[in-house]
């Protein structure tokens, strides 16, 4: 893989689990019916979730975050198109992470359903730890001591799920693994107790995050069936353009070469959380409804193509990069606001 050193100055916990042929006894469930459906699809637990698609910030936006709360598969809206927390509406706040992290805005969605079914949630919830610590961000693993209040609020546990995930593939990028030892094509055990290799880094990071195959009601088999659940009603097939790839652009998060479908394009695994760049002499390639991207000048090692940013709006850049100005490679040299490694 090439490398890059820019020269420049990511309540009440429900238990859903199930104890097999007690159907009688099932415990009650925060999800909805539709979720429990299972897929016509087949499930594998290698690979939940494609690359492409949990790095695809593109293709789903906020008018379709906003829509999609607003009548969604549960025909009907859910509190979270009006919801605000600190300030912040729940849309923003998805957008600003997916943004910010490299995590498709469909994932926070199915996490907020599949954590605390917030999605299908029609009023506010109760207790209010559902919403305000949806994710656990904050809170203790036992659940004896109080929530940390400074991480209260949905806009500051998407956030943290961002972050949680972005780390997750920036650790498998640099070190081949997360912290929890999740690695592509490395076979683990989950908590369940099932043999498990992940087919790529996203599910590798899914299962850093919950280290469960599942059930039907609950681990990465409710991830992934609420997934198709949800990318059925928005109609969603994979990365505009070349849904079949991984799909990384200039800028994307990467693991590795094969996940950046620029044409001549490469994985910079030594940037945070890996990047998908090109290198270049002037011009950098241009995609249908792709963000836009410059030359950049690397001194001695040439051109490489990093994405344009505006340095006034907050969280422009992924986690790990900064905003700035950089010298441009090219007949028309001058500088460009860019996103570079944060130093």
């Amino acid at each position: 893989m090439r490398r890059l050193r820019f020269a420049a100055s990511l309540v009440v916990v429900v238990t859903f689990a199930i104890a097999g042929g007690c159907k009688k006894s099932d415990p009650p469930t925060v999800l909805q019916p539709e979720d429990l459906v299972p897929s016509d699809l087949s499930f594998d637990p290698n690979e939940i979730l494609d690359p492409g698609s949990f790095t695809d910030t593109q293709t789903i936006g906020a008018i379709d975050v906003q829509s999609f709360l607003e009548r969604g598969p549960y025909n009907r809206a859910s509190f979270l198109s009006t919801y605000q927390s600190n300030g912040v509406r729940a849309v923003d706040a998805i957008i600003s992470s997916a943004t910010k992290y490299g995590i498709n805005p469909l994932v926070f969605l199915v996490r907020a359903e599949v954590d605390q079914g917030l999605v299908g949630a029609q009023y506010y919830p109760f207790p209010p730890s559902r919403v305000e610590y949806v994710f656990g961000c904050g809170c203790g693993a036992g659940g004896g001591a109080p929530c940390d209040p400074a991480l209260a609020g949905f806009d500051k546990q998407v956030d943290c799920l961002g972050r949680k995930l972005s780390t997750s593939l920036a650790e498998i990028a640099a070190n081949g693994a997360t912290a929890g030892g999740w690695a592509p094509n490395q076979m683990s055990t989950t908590v369940d107790g099932q043999s498990v290799t992940p087919a790529d880094a996203s599910t590798a990071a899914l299962y850093q995050y919950d280290p469960r195959v599942g059930t039907s009601q609950n681990g990465n088999w409710l991830f992934w069936n609420i997934w198709q659940e949800y990318a059925l009603f928005l109609s969603y097939d994979g990365p505009i353009g070349n849904p079949q790839t991984s799909g990384g652009w200039i800028g994307d998060p990467c693991t590795n070469d094969a996940a950046c479908a620029v044409p001549d394009g490469f994985c910079a695994t030594n940037f945070p959380g890996g990047m998908c760049t090109v290198a270049c002499t002037d011009q950098c390639p241009l995609g249908d409804d792709r963000p836009a991207s410059f030359c950049a000048d690397f001194g001695s090692q040439g051109g490489f193509c990093l994405p344009v940013c505006n340095p006034t709006v907050a969280g422009s850049c992924r986690d790990g990069y900064v905003c700035q100005s950089i010298a441009e490679l090219g007949g028309d040299a001058g500088s460009e606001n860019g996103c570079a490694q944060s130093m």
